[in-house]
């Protein structure tokens, strides 16, 4: 019996560490869905504040259009990169060591197609200038 009451207490103090952490997590997912222009063209997204300075910013890329390969980078608020471009397809998750990282700062994301992408495609997912946590996919 005592045992059992141990590890019960255990389980409820391991949830409500797990349940507390993910509250506390920095910063808000916020969502897109763009068109991002043919042959090299970008798009950004809203302007959003960062909250917690040594996060990582998150993009969180749920679909891409017709099968196609974009580029996502996070700019500040006067365009300059604060962390270069990775690739984004379908369900993909990417994170970036923004140059500077600064909580109080605004930021956002710019999705950009390759210069050889002959069309218009559409990009859907969410993206944060801290970590708020999993994609959810």
């Amino acid at each position: 019996m005592k045992t059992r009451v141990i590890l019960s207490v255990l389980l409820v103090t391991l949830l409500g560490i797990f349940v507390v952490g993910e509250a506390l997590a920095a910063g808000s997912f916020y969502n897109y869905n763009l068109t991002i222009p043919k042959f090299g063209g970008s798009t950004s997204t809203n302007n959003q504040t960062k909250v917690s300075s040594p996060d990582k910013a998150v993009v969180c890329s749920q679909a891409v259009g017709g099968d196609y390969t974009l580029r996502a980078r996070i700019e500040i608020l006067n365009n300059s990169v604060a962390a270069d471009y990775q690739s984004i397809n379908d369900n993909q998750r990417r994170e970036y060591t923004l140059n500077p990282s600064t909580a109080g700062q605004q930021y956002h994301a710019r999705i950009a197609t390759y210069w050889y992408t002959p069309v218009d495609v559409q990009a859907i997912g969410k993206w944060s200038p801290d970590n708020p946590g999993g994609c959810g996919f």
